[in-house]
């Protein structure tokens, strides 16, 4: 809302301005550091990979400022600043000219050049390395080419000096800037990746202040100070130790006895049962923090598969939904949503009116369909507890108004990797966090017809409308931000009247730190940034 229009000053003014400135069981015992200057965190799994370009997992993401430095950074949700980059002017928003830092060098010892970047982007567009983010560089002039492997090299990533950086894309675009604070965007070494190996995203070089020093699958990974690091950012630490095979409800108990440093580092931060509590407790409600995300929590109508491709029957499930009861708005877990955009995101439209929840309307609706009642249909949820929930109460809902809803329960990946397959998953609860704060990484990535595929589509509703493919098209085109917002707009209305989604609600994320813990701990894209707190006891 009013957030919006201060981004879309903060967005002129940096990129417009040509130049970017500067229970009861026992509890596995935690070890005590050697030191006290250790940042002690908790997960429930191991990390799929530290290879940057590899990465899909939201909590490996958590890690990349760990070992790496972006090209730019972050702050504040859109605030660009310098990070391995001390400068970047740009041309007509097409050509990027970065001046690098002359003291960043890798965990090897070696000096950072601009020929590393230039390597590690065209990894991210080569095919085999299957990089979630590929598709977000494919403006870059010659990508598609390279990528349909037409040539070996990117013809729009060019290195003309060691401490310069030059990319051209195809056509402007004024959000490019944003990519270059990905956690892709990021210098990796030729040497170290085509010596390693496979092995690369267990112990990565990188340029950020620590390295793995020990990783026991399965039980912790342990981080030190990397010895040649120079960034902008101090080592505030002597190193990180992040234990695996933590629950939340463990990891809950592991905090209270002070032996975690964040409670939970995964999902928002906090669940559900125990943010009630939590928050009702005057010795741990001082300690919770809230930050606004990027992004908004969905479930996924497949417009493919009956009787979810009759319009009025997915309307009819938005009215159903008592959302924000499922959400938890009142208490404020989530935010109330009327569309796709979340009110922080820039171009996010206040006037806009989705679905109330009426029943009523629901089954008016579903009487206007012309299909015979009870209809039948299969949601597909997640282990998570607080999943499970939301999606027994939808079950529920649902029910009262005339549709019978099966339960399909899977782990997250199984899930996810159903629904990117066609005709397999009707209806699955998700979300969507932006990398850009930019309505065409909301709207753009998961609306657009034209990028449907049989497998792995990122548009897991399978939703096409022609008219919204051409405002998609005319928005991400439109340089000048009113008017490529006011384009979005017209193309979020005709999304929501068309409901390929249940708006559920917009996320928040928590954050349950100990009192010792000082500094920023959450950023809005990037979560949680764990190499800008310190430790003060």
């Amino acid at each position: 809302m009013r957030l919006a229009s201060r981004a879309v000053s903060v967005l002129a003014g940096i990129i417009l301005g040509g130049v970017l400135l500067a229970a009861t069981a026992p509890l596995p015992a935690a070890e005590t550091p050697r030191h006290p200057n250790i940042l002690r965190l908790a997960l429930a799994g191991d990390p799929e990979t530290l290879d940057p370009a590899g990465m899909a997992n939201a909590v490996d993401i958590l890690l990349v400022p760990l070992f790496y430095q972006p090209l730019l950074d972050v702050t504040n949700g859109t605030n660009l600043v310098p990070c391995a980059a001390r400068s970047c002017s740009n041309f007509d928003q097409r050509i990027f000219t970065l001046q690098l830092r002359p003291d960043v060098m890798f965990s090897n010892g070696r000096a950072v050049v601009a020929g590393d970047y230039v390597y590690a982007l065209e990894r991210v567009l080569d095919t085999n390395t299957a990089a979630i983010m590929q598709p977000y560089f494919l403006g870059i002039r010659g990508a598609k080419a390279f990528v349909a492997g037409q040539t070996n090299h990117v013809a729009g990533l060019r290195a003309p000096a060691p401490d310069t950086l030059v990319i051209e894309l195809e056509r402007g675009d004024p959000t490019f800037p944003y990519l270059l604070a990905s956690q892709v965007a990021v210098a990796v070494p030729r040497e170290e990746v085509e010596r390693l190996g496979q092995t690369f995203y267990i112990r990565p070089v990188g340029d950020g202040p620590y390295l793995v020093e020990k990783w026991s699958r399965g039980l912790r990974l342990r981080l030190s100070r990397n010895p040649y690091y120079h960034g902008p950012e101090p080592q505030h630490l002597d190193g990180v130790d992040l234990l695996i095979g933590i629950d939340e409800t463990t990891g809950l108990m592991m905090f209270e006895r002070g032996e975690l440093d964040i409670a939970d580092i995964t999902g928002i931060g906090i669940p559900f049962p125990s943010f009630r509590l939590l928050s009702n407790d005057p010795h741990w409600r001082g300690l919770i923090e809230r930050e606004t995300l990027f992004g908004t929590r969905c479930l996924v109508l497949n417009t493919e598969i009956p009787p979810l491709d009759n319009v009025l029957v997915r309307r009819a499930i938005n009215h159903a939904l008592d959302r924000d009861r499922r959400m938890h708005v009142a208490q404020g877990y989530y935010s109330h949503a009327e569309g796709a955009m979340p009110p922080v995101l820039p171009g996010y439209n206040p006037l806009l009116r989705g679905y109330d929840y009426n029943p009523d309307k629901a089954r008016e609706l579903l009487r206007q369909s012309g299909l015979a009642l009870p209809l039948h249909t299969q949601l597909w949820c997640s282990t998570s507890e607080d999943v499970r929930a939301q999606c027994e109460g939808f079950q529920w809902d649902l029910h009262q108004v005339g549709i019978e809803v099966e339960l399909k329960q899977a782990t997250m990946a199984e899930v996810f990797e159903a629904a990117g397959e066609r005709g397999r998953v009707p209806m699955y609860v998700s979300g969507w966090f932006v990398t850009i704060p930019d309505p065409v990484d909301m709207l753009g990535t998961q609306f657009d017809g034209r990028a449907i595929t049989n497998a792995n589509t990122m548009n897991s509703a399978f939703y096409s409308n022609s008219v919204v493919n051409q405002l998609l098209d005319q928005g991400a085109a439109e340089l000048d931000f009113p008017k490529r917002f006011a384009v979005y707009q017209q193309a979020e209305e005709l999304i929501v009247r068309d409901a390929p989604w249940a708006f559920l609600g917009h996320g928040n994320l928590y954050a349950l730190r100990q009192p010792w813990l000082k500094g920023p701990l959450m950023e809005p894209l990037w979560w949680y940034r764990f190499d800008r707190v310190w430790i003060e006891r």
